[in-house]
């Protein structure tokens, strides 16, 4: 009895942790899913924007820039400089190394050209509209766990340890 009481409360418990994590994870998006950051497809102006429109990015997630051969991801801080693919824009952070990993921390349009000969010109450039993380449903999920895991606790505990006494007594 003791060990089925001990296995409920283990359940609640993991549940209530799950729930506590709920909102809490970032996610990371390949640019460009399986063909990466490359000078697109027919030279495509289209093909990160229409990428990019698939999914919904929010602060905290990152954007992974993979690539082969001669590319960099540059972040360029105006549309202006993304839109004329100005290489020598005067706020600049340019990425020279595959796979880095630029986590969104704010909100808005966070524009990224590549800045190797005429690549951007050539389409590989996109603009990514980073939203507010989850902010209306992840702190009542976080408060309501909270909550749940501090009463759940002294059950638990009490459980924990009527069950060594079990042990202890049947020893």
């Amino acid at each position: 009895m003791a060990d089925h009481r001990f296995s409920l409360s283990l359940i609640v418990l993991l549940m209530v942790a799950m729930a506590f994590l709920k909102g809490a994870i970032a996610a990371d998006y390949e640019v460009g899913d399986d063909y990466g950051w490359d000078v697109p497809p027919s030279n495509s102006s289209e093909y990160y924007p229409s990428w990019a429109n698939r999914y919904e990015f929010k602060v905290g997630d990152s954007a992974v820039f993979n690539w082969t051969g001669n590319h960099t991801a540059a972040h360029v801080t105006n549309q202006a400089d993304y839109d004329n693919c100005n290489t020598n824009a005067t706020e600049i952070t340019l990425y020279a190394e595959a796979g880095v990993r630029v986590p969104f921390t704010t909100e808005g349009f966070h524009y990224f050209i590549c800045t190797v000969g005429t690549h951007c010109e050539q389409g590989q450039k996109v603009a990514f509209n980073v939203i507010a993380a989850d902010e209306s449903s992840a702190p009542r999920a976080t408060l309501f766990s909270l909550s749940m895991f501090l009463s759940a606790l002294p059950i638990i505990i009490q459980e924990m340890s009527f069950s060594e006494t079990i042990v202890y007594a049947e020893r």
